[in-house]
């Protein structure tokens, strides 16, 4: 499974994006491996900016899979923030969810956000970074 963050997302979405973070982001839909969970959801849709484009980006994402959120995921995102933090980096909760999402469906997490790259020596997260590369 891959699970594609909001910050791909946007940049997928974004007139201006990368057109990298583009390609790489509409291979990974079309090969039907792409996952989200609860707080993608949210932190994507919740801010489109016109209805129009809000009712593609509801169509779009319920054509793609489902992680449930549940009391694991948050211990997980609790121990990774821990770890971190006890090394001095501080990063969003959310992230640390979506983090723990990842670890937990053993999914590859494709973004744009430097977050990530942070918590990958502390959490067994499998990234890539997608601004790195483009």
């Amino acid at each position: 499974m891959i699970i594609v963050d909001s910050s791909a997302w946007i940049e997928f979405y974004r007139p201006s994006g990368s057109p990298g973070v583009r390609a790489v982001v509409a291979a990974a839909v079309d090969s039907d491996l792409v996952a989200v969970n609860g707080v993608i959801q949210v932190e994507v849709l919740a801010f489109s900016s016109h209805r129009d484009n809000r009712r593609k980006l509801v169509s779009d994402f319920e054509a793609l899979h489902w992680l449930d959120l549940g009391k694991s995921s948050f211990d997980l995102a609790t121990e990774i923030g821990f770890r971190a933090r006890s090394e001095g980096i501080t990063v969003p909760a959310t992230d640390l969810i979506i983090a723990a999402s990842a670890v937990e469906s053993d999914s590859v997490l494709l973004h744009a956000d430097t977050h990530f790259d942070l918590l990958v020596p502390h959490s067994g997260l499998k990234s890539r970074n997608l601004l790195v590369q483009y």
